[in-house]
């Protein structure tokens, strides 16, 4: 049992409701109107046009912080911690405003990397952010868009093989990566030897592709 007037569930043995004192005639007995509700309150509300003006706020909130930190301290260093912070947050609402669904994330990750090498660069400390954290939020980022760039394409044989190829470019860069950080020199060793089965398998898979049968039957197996 639901107040129609406020949406609150009521006990049975109730003749009114609590909180607006609705008659109990007046309550509807059998549907839930928190679904109309929702549905009204969504049409009322234009997301789209809240979305921006929270991100118009956050770059006023920005400016001003900058400004403040200019008069105060002569020069600019706290504030960029609010301005990176604040992009970052309005990268979430990139996913309200564009159409685009993969331009929003592009812009959500850089606003990652350009948080974090914020607080790196405040922190004077950038070697972490420059040799290994930065280079790997890139290297998942276009992991992600390379999967969804392939999704787009039917044949799974051949889009695994490019999939376990981007791989071992990112072992081989990791590797590399991990080396500078500890040595300052670009060296290869471990990811050699790990990237060996991967290559292969990925060669018999793109050779496989062009085989109608196998490729059916690829798909039958595992139900894509």
């Amino acid at each position: 049992m639901y107040c129609k007037k406020c949406n609150v569930r009521l006990k049975e043995y109730l003749n009114e409701c609590p909180l607006c004192h609705t008659k109990k005639n007046s309550i509807d007995d059998e549907s839930n109107p928190y679904d109309t509700y929702v549905e009204n309150f969504q049409t009322r509300v234009n997301i789209k046009y809240f979305s921006k003006l929270i991100v118009k706020l956050l770059i006023y909130i920005s400016l001003i912080t900058l400004l403040v930190n200019i008069i105060v301290n002569k020069t600019v260093n706290w504030s960029l911690y609010a301005i990176a912070s604040s992009f970052y947050v309005c990268s979430f609402y990139s996913y309200i405003i564009l159409e685009n669904k993969k331009s929003a994330f592009i812009i959500n990750m850089l606003s990652l990397e350009v948080l974090l090498f914020m607080i790196s660069y405040l922190t004077h400390s950038t070697s972490w952010f420059l040799y290994l954290l930065g280079p790997i939020i890139l290297m998942v980022t276009c992991f992600i868009l390379l999967n969804i760039y392939l999704s787009r394409y039917k044949n799974m044989l051949k889009n695994f093989s490019v999939i376990l190829m981007y791989i071992a470019l990112i072992l081989f860069l990791l590797n590399g990566l991990i080396k500078v950080y500890k040595t300052g020199l670009f060296n290869i060793t471990w990811s050699i030897y790990s990237n060996i089965p991967i290559i292969i398998i990925s060669f018999i898979l793109f050779g496989l592709s062009f085989n109608k049968k196998i490729q059916n039957e690829f798909e039958k197996r595992f139900f894509i």
